[in-house]
């Protein structure tokens, strides 16, 4: 008997239960610099919420003539700042604002950073190691900034080496697959209000994988039975099962989707694109 071919929605189900909290980024919103996008990143942190450390950024931008200003400030203005805008963690965020603004300004003498929108990964990474601040989502949330819908396809995500790795050894589309047959499988999913979530989920999966095939890889085996458990896998099973593949993000959908909820979260991710 031949075997199923997977579907977008099979995998966009799969991707919807691994999703992280930390995954639910903002779209870039025109008038933000990439200083400010990057700054977001690094006060938003591995784990913590994206919206408010936007908003941490929106706030010091509002109560400072320039970013430059910032850096140079005192940290308890800094600090004031955001405790007076009632944002958490004050102390903590100033001063990694601060440090973030320092160490820019130490690798090329000013803070313009919107050349990163024009840069290929590979630059933009350079920056980032050099940085040393940022989550490691924030590169695959850079490579979505940086697409343009002018050019063609060029609204297309990027498909890496490790997204076609991860699609392989899960077996749902064929060893060293062509890209026709992974986008067939991941554009469906990457529309307008869900791309950032459901693509760095993708890409921080798949960064779980070793780049060698093992004999018997456990990561790879833990993630085949989340997918195949997508819609009845309890916490219990799926935290376990988690903890193999070193997948550590608090997840934003932990339960199982109830009834057709599951399949209803993959047709609203397809029904985006259109």
């Amino acid at each position: 008997m031949a075997k199923a071919r997977a579907s977008a929605e099979d995998l966009g189900a799969f991707l919807h239960r691994v999703e992280g909290k930390a995954f639910l980024v903002s779209p870039l919103t025109e008038g933000t610099t990439a200083l400010e996008r990057l700054m977001a990143f690094v006060l938003q942190g591995e784990h913590g919420s994206f919206a408010v450390a936007e908003r941490s950024v929106k706030t010091l931008r509002t109560d400072f003539a320039h970013w430059n200003e910032v850096r140079v400030a005192r940290q308890f203005e800094v600090q004031d700042s955001l405790a007076e805008a009632r944002i958490g963690e004050a102390t903590a965020r100033a001063s990694l604002a601060q440090e973030f603004l320092r160490r820019v300004f130490g690798l090329q003498n000013h803070l313009e950073l919107d050349w990163l929108y024009d840069a290929s990964t590979e630059r933009r990474g350079k920056l980032l190691v050099a940085v040393g601040m940022a989550p490691d989502h924030c590169s695959f949330a850079l490579d979505i900034d940086a697409l343009d819908p002018t050019e063609p396809d060029g609204d297309k995500v990027p498909l890496t080496p490790a997204i076609k790795r991860l699609l392989g050894r899960m077996g749902l589309v064929a060893a060293n697959p062509k890209e026709a047959a992974v986008r067939e499988l991941v554009d469906p999913l990457m529309g307008e209000k869900v791309r950032y979530q459901t693509y760095l989920t993708l890409c921080s999966i798949a960064a779980l994988l070793p780049v060698s095939k093992p004999t018997k890889c456990k990561r790879t085996d833990a993630l085949i039975a989340i997918y195949k458990g997508r819609s009845t896998l309890g916490a219990e099973g799926l935290n376990k099962y988690l903890e193999e593949a070193g997948y550590s993000h608090p997840l934003a959908n932990p339960a199982p989707a109830k009834g057709a909820a599951g399949k209803r979260a993959s047709h609203k991710s397809a029904k985006a694109t259109k």
